[in-house]
């Protein structure tokens, strides 16, 4: 208890007085009958219809829109656009996106980074030069209007991309040195940055509070070995800290359990996952999965 209090304590202590306006307006995107439920694909949201056991089009009707979630926790996302940029940050209410805070500035976009004793931390990216620039880590407070926190400015944090992901209150991410993706550990104010491993792609995930990533088809969490991977896989998460979900470049999918060679499922067609508080959901074209979460 006294380390989530230190850690709320020193969020509040970081914030400054810069900050972005919330929305007036709002704007709600996803489902309206009952037979749908909204999964994320890896880059958008789509409408799945239960009764037909497929999906039925993206949440956004405009060319080039992405959205963009946190790793086990996407109660608020954010999307926009890859030419326009013009973000914004969603809230998840049931199988609906509702807008609760528009970017007032189109040279930049906002990615979800982190999630720190129980409050969500985005970054902001400068496009506005040929070289992508981190900008800074935002926090959004109760009004939903984005504050700054306070961070340092080193050599790791102009490499920064936007890609983040937490356990346990530590905060890990992507940084691009020298043609390759490598993963750290950092803290809110960034001012220490500990090498975790070395080119590693975006997918990342945790098990134990670890940061995961799959590397020469197996995944990693820390700088263990979790489990080696077959079939060429592209992408792999470990979910509920029970299971592994691989996918491969093709789109045929399994999912395994950590302690076992155990196959629960496995398919084709894959389309995206949902954690649920009492169940985990694979989606693929034509069939819907559950397991206890």
């Amino acid at each position: 208890m006294k380390k989530h209090m230190f850690l709320w304590f020193l969020l509040a202590a970081l914030l400054t007085g810069c900050n972005f306006a919330s929305t007036d307006s709002v704007e709600r995107k996803g489902c309206s009958g009952e037979d749908c439920l909204l999964v994320y694909d890896g880059v958008e949201y789509q409408k799945f219809d239960t009764e037909l056991q497929a999906r039925t089009g993206k949440i956004a009707e405009t060319e080039n829109e992405f959205q963009y979630r946190l790793y086990n926790h996407d109660e608020y996302i954010t999307s926009g656009n890859s030419i326009t940029n013009q973000f914004r940050i969603m809230k998840r209410v049931n199988e609906q996106l509702e807008t609760v805070y528009e970017h007032d500035d189109n040279d930049e976009g906002i990615f979800p980074f982190a999630y720190i004793n129980n409050q969500y931390i985005f970054s902001i990216m400068d496009y506005s030069e040929e070289n992508q620039q981190f900008v800074g880590l935002f926090y959004l407070n109760e009004e939903n209007k984005l504050e700054k926190l306070q961070t340092a400015v080193n050599d790791q944090t102009e490499k920064i991309f936007g890609i983040g992901v937490s356990g346990n209150n530590k905060m890990y991410t992507l940084l691009f040195e020298n043609g390759v993706q490598n993963l750290y550990e950092t803290d809110p104010t960034l001012s220490t940055f500990k090498l975790v491993a070395e080119e590693v792609n975006q997918n990342i995930s945790t098990y134990q509070d670890k940061p995961c990533y799959v590397k020469s088809e197996a995944i990693y969490c820390g700088d263990q070995l979790l489990k080696e991977l077959k079939g060429g896989v592209a992408q792999a998460w470990v979910l509920e800290d029970k299971y592994i979900l691989a996918v491969d470049e093709t789109g045929n999918y399994q999912l395994m359990k950590i302690e076992s060679d155990d196959i629960l499922f496995s398919g084709k067609s894959f389309i995206g996952f949902e954690q649920k508080s009492s169940e985990l959901i694979i989606f693929s074209e034509g069939k819907m999965e559950k397991v206890e979460g």
